[in-house]
């Protein structure tokens, strides 16, 4: 009886812990749709680290090769070679070449000398060979203008360049034309000149007197004077033996009777030294009367402000107080003039 109960017992336990025995799915089984959002996520990190891990493949192997193609095509400075970089210059078996600063592509062979590049917002060129001048575009890698007709030259402003053809300046443009005639005589001007700022520039007539031209070659100015400082508002202009004046574009004149600066004038006097008694010389600042200067000339100013002789001298100095030595324009000739800057005398300054 004993044995029937505890093989009825075992046999229950053997049915319980059958019931609890997880029963595996087979490969057959469907995913539940809780599972595919996962696996679509997994597969599109899959190709996303794929198009990753490829394209850094792909940059890396063509910047190799055009490290190479670029590091071997040109030996800069003779034996050394060195990386690109934004330079406009390239040397092989000392000779100066215009290169692409990007490409390194050569565009102009065996120049001269080169100006107007800074960075790589400048993409036009000045460049001389064989005497001439011409002009190319390292962005476009053209030449606009060959080294054939002209033998001076200005960098481009603003869009024109400056170009002297049979001793007279014109202006062309970024394609190389003509937008400016050839009417304003050159004169021995620097590379400094002859450039427009703030649509104005700088230029004299068939006269020689000077004045401000727009980009169409419009005088705005006239060319009436000896010197011509522009800026972006007005003109600063003088004619030799005259002040300055500051006029704007209109011609409306804003300021006359300009100077450049102001000296104090000694003159010479005789004292006894307190100590010894003795006569002595020195100098006297003249407190009443000043020298000024206009473009290296001079006149005579009071201390109230008021011109006593117009900027016709080329050095004034003191004799008294109230008589001064002023020398003439051929730096030898002197004269004497009173404080009214009337001439009383006048002398050879090797006579003195």
């Amino acid at each position: 009886m004993e044995e029937k109960e505890n093989n009825k017992t075992e046999k229950q336990e053997m049915t319980e812990n059958e019931a609890q025995v997880e029963v595996p799915q087979t490969s057959n089984e469907s995913p539940t749709n809780e599972d595919a959002p996962v696996k679509k996520k997994n597969t599109f990190l899959r190709w996303l680290l794929f198009l990753i891990i490829a394209g850094g493949v792909a940059f890396g192997v063509t910047k190799i090769v055009k490290h190479h193609q670029n590091k071997h095509a040109y030996d800069y400075y003779d034996d050394y070679e060195y990386e690109p970089s934004d330079e406009i210059i390239s040397y092989k078996n000392n000779i100066m070449n215009i290169v692409n600063p990007l490409t390194q592509k050569v565009i102009v062979k065996d120049i001269d000398w080169y100006c107007g590049y800074e960075s790589r917002k400048d993409t036009i060129v000045l460049f001389a060979k064989n005497g001439k001048r011409g002009y190319c575009n390292v962005v476009t890698d053209k030449v606009i203008v060959e080294p054939t007709t002209y033998t001076k030259a200005w960098i481009f402003s603003e869009g024109l360049a400056a170009v002297e053809k049979d001793g007279y300046i014109g202006f062309i443009n970024t394609n190389g034309k003509v937008a400016i005639d050839f009417r304003f005589p050159y004169r021995g001007n620097p590379l400094s000149e002859f450039v427009f700022h703030n649509g104005h520039c700088v230029v004299a007539d068939s006269a020689n007197k000077i004045g401000v031209i727009d980009s169409k070659g419009n005088w705005i100015i006239k060319p009436l004077y000896d010197h011509v400082e522009a800026t972006k508002d007005y003109a600063i202009v003088y004619t030799k033996g005259d002040f300055k004046k500051q006029i704007d574009y209109t011609g409306q004149i804003l300021n006359e009777g300009i100077i450049d600066y102001i000296n104090d004038i000694y003159y010479d006097v005789t004292y006894t030294d307190l100590t010894t008694g003795e006569p002595k010389e020195g100098e006297e600042k003249n407190s009443n009367f000043f020298e000024y200067r206009v473009e290296g000339y001079s006149g005579l100013m009071n201390n109230r402000g008021q011109f006593i002789t117009a900027p016709i001298y080329t050095d004034i100095s003191g004799i008294s107080p109230t008589l001064f030595e002023a020398t003439l324009q051929d730096y030898s000739s002197v004269v004497i003039i009173d404080q009214n800057g009337n001439v009383i005398s006048g002398i050879k300054s090797g006579n003195k």
